[in-house]
């Protein structure tokens, strides 16, 4: 028997509405999916047991894409950033609940990128743990999952979450944005050694603010991306893949299409 997970204004909210929401925006068995997460919108929390709630929601992600599927989630630490040793059994996730729960689960596995590392479990751990020291490149986690065709979930929060923007800026060249080396330190099960990363930093002497709005209306509007109400929140999915290339077709047209209209414009 299902215990509820949230009670919303409405109903109560089960482990099976997930699957169910995941099932509405596309989640199929064998996707390889990057889960960006804020479980505080649903509803009101309606279980005393913290590990049930959070079991339960990374049960249904795993069970959306089945066991030739992978599942990712960002534990973005900023350690390089902030000129902290990246540690990568014991830094702690700093984009939700949910991912540093997940981070310290039977089975997963994080990769030793010090700024924008990600936890993995999956038929496809290996490939996806097998990245470069850039952030954003074809080799890095965000360039890995579009290579794959993988697609993105956005489990309560919406496209203003997305960091693979910042991939698709990249790779296509946007001005407002360069490349900075980060060196520092990272130890792996006690072994302390020196590393870099590279990270495409907007400019700090001019106004450089992201705004995603317009492409998240888009991307509904034409169907590119899906979205399913669950509680008082919603969930969405977009295809790596088709996101990157609609993005690009619209910064071709704008290139400051991302960015907000209080931003310089060179």
């Amino acid at each position: 028997m299902e215990l509820p997970l949230y009670k919303t204004s409405s109903n109560m909210l089960y482990p099976s509405d997930i699957q169910e929401a995941l099932c509405q925006v596309g989640i199929e068995n064998g996707d390889h999916i990057l889960v960006h997460s804020d479980i505080s919108i649903f509803g009101k929390i309606a279980t005393l047991d913290r590990d049930y709630l959070l079991n339960a929601m990374i049960e249904q992600l795993a069970k959306a894409v089945g066991q030739s599927g992978t599942l990712i989630m960002p534990t973005f630490s900023y350690s390089f950033c902030k000129n902290e040793i990246f540690d990568i059994q014991d830094t702690k996730s700093t984009v939700g609940t949910l991912t540093e729960f997940f981070r310290q689960q039977s089975g997963v596995t994080r990769t030793k990128h010090p700024i924008f590392s990600a936890a993995i479990r999956g038929a496809k751990q290996e490939y996806f743990l097998d990245i470069g020291n850039d952030s954003f490149d074809n080799e890095s986690i965000f360039g890995k999952l579009r290579q794959m065709n993988g697609k993105i979930v956005f489990f309560g929060v919406n496209l203003a979450a997305c960091t693979y923007v910042h991939h698709i800026e990249q790779l296509y060249g946007v001005n407002y944005r360069y490349l900075k080396t980060f060196t520092g330190q990272i130890c792996c099960n006690g072994d302390i050694y020196n590393d870099s990363a590279t990270f495409f930093v907007r400019y700090l002497d001019r106004v450089v603010e992201l705004d995603v709005s317009r492409l998240e209306e888009y991307l509904l509007k034409n169907n590119i991306m899906k979205s399913s109400s669950l509680g008082e929140g919603k969930v969405m999915a977009v295809n790596a893949k088709e996101l990157f290339n609609t993005t690009v077709e619209l910064l071709k047209k704008d290139p400051y299409y991302l960015l907000s209209p209080r931003s310089a414009r060179l």
